[in-house]
């Protein structure tokens, strides 16, 4: 049999797979940090055994002391029943999230070779897809487990069909662009569980503004996209619990709706994670000991998982934290003699690595006025299919492309691989992180 070039781009991909969990980071690899300090556990498919469907994996936790003390005369007198702790479980399954990468013929063909090209087509896009895989997981990661990446603000701009060539439409003055890859489709809906307006297709992204730029209409099913509208993953049913349960979906402050098959209602302040809401104020030092303070009550002095944890955060936190500690070293300057006649530099090139003793992770795709602070050895990673490159078939990760414009069964001038992973998050002690909520947002 002939070796074909779609069995050596198969081994290329292949070899470049085998280094997927490491070899490309950029920014903050909120998947790669869980896969690292969560616990990663192997889970299977959902079932339907007797046309019920149950979830793949429980995760269980104590919910409710017991054994209380009383007091008693000693003679003679009943000691009591007693009772005992509670326990329940977290039902959760596992969600399928994937991307794919078409590359032609001819643009493989034009850059083969040291003499056609500054760059090899293939290899770089094995790069550039697998970081947008990472962006888009991350974005999940994030969430509160309906798909939506963000939320469109009441400030935000919403110009529908104003444009032409890339510029069809586009939404301005929004949160979390970064989480977004050219090229996606989105959908949109008016709120969640709600029905979808449609999707749109963005055609590029701008981080700095703030803006998406859409190469088509606006979805308009039952009204037009506007702002309070849920931009979601394509593929999304846009209910809570029915993606990802992310970072937004545990951390929640409520003794109300539901999380992991759990009614939050039954276990009134145990399912609830603490918050710190500083109503538009600015990050202090202070906050890391308001932190401490909680996580004492909620977890008790003794527990040796109240000094663990990492925040999470904002890139725009990271310029917030950086101030705290550029305004002590002004401080610092302001009493002291500096020799010269030039201004003496006194900010750093990057940013701090902790925050109040803790370890500290910023994130571009995250919200800009948040700052969770995580404890990855309560987190639970539930695995089917961790990050890789998908078989299509008998070993083969790269397949031609079918013309499914024709009924003669012929293939497109063109070869695609994808990347996919199948898992979902777990916080099995909810009390045991804190989020801050309400931090002012430095101009940036």
């Amino acid at each position: 049999m002939a070796l074909t070039e779609s069995a050596v781009e198969a081994l290329e991909i292949d070899a470049f797979a085998a280094n997927i969990g490491d070899l490309i980071f950029k920014g903050t690899d909120l998947y790669s940090l869980f896969k690292k300090r969560a616990q990663v556990v192997p889970v299977s498919n959902v079932t339907a055994a007797g046309g019920v469907t149950r979830p793949s994996f429980r995760v269980p936790f104590r919910v409710q002391s017991g054994s209380p003390i009383i007091q008693s005369t000693g003679d003679n007198a009943s000691i009591g029943q007693g009772t005992g702790s509670l326990w329940q479980s977290f039902a959760v399954s596992p969600v399928w999230v994937q991307s794919v990468c078409q590359i032609s013929s001819l643009a493989q063909l034009a850059t083969k070779g040291k003499d056609r090209g500054l760059v090899k087509v293939q290899a770089e896009e094995l790069k550039n897809a697998l970081n947008s895989t990472k962006q888009g997981i991350e974005a999940l990661m994030n969430g509160d487990g309906s798909g939506a990446i963000t939320q469109i603000p009441t400030t935000a701009t919403v110009s529908n069909n104003s444009g032409s060539g890339a510029q069809t439409s586009f939404i301005s003055g929004l949160n979390q662009v970064a989480a977004f890859v050219d090229q996606q489709v989105v959908t949109i809906f008016p709120s969640e569980g709600g029905t979808a307006r449609g999707n749109a297709t963005i055609s590029y992204i701008d981080p700095v503004a703030g803006t998406l730029y859409f190469s088509t209409v606006l979805p308009a099913t039952g009204g037009a996209t506007q702002t309070g509208d849920f931009i979601m993953v394509q593929g999304a049913a846009g209910s809570a619990g029915s993606s990802i349960l992310g970072i937004q979906a545990w951390d929640v402050n409520s003794n109300t709706g539901t999380i992991g098959g759990l009614n939050r209602a039954n276990f009134p302040g145990r399912l609830s994670c603490p918050t710190i809401n500083l109503a538009g104020g600015s990050i202090t030092p202070g906050v890391g000991n308001r932190a401490l303070v909680i996580a004492q009550r909620a977890l008790g002095p003794d527990n040796k998982l109240k000094d663990a944890g990492i925040f999470y955060a904002g890139d725009a936190q990271a310029v917030a934290v950086n101030n705290l500690y550029t305004n002590v070293q002004i401080t610092g300057l302001a009493g002291s003699q500096v020799s010269g006649d030039k201004t003496p530099d006194i900010s750093k090139k990057y940013f701090a690595d902790t925050f109040c003793g803790r370890e500290i992770t910023f994130s571009s795709t995250f919200l800009p006025n948040r700052m969770d602070l995580i404890v990855p050895e309560y987190w639970v990673m539930g695995e089917l299919a961790e990050l890789g490159q998908y078989d299509f078939g008998g070993g083969n990760s790269i397949v031609p492309v079918p013309d499914t414009t024709t009924t003669t069964g012929t293939y497109l001038q063109s070869s695609m691989f994808s990347y996919f992973a199948c898992f979902n998050l777990v916080n099995s002690a909810p009390r045991a992180g804190l989020f801050i909520q309400g931090a002012a947002v430095p101009t940036i």
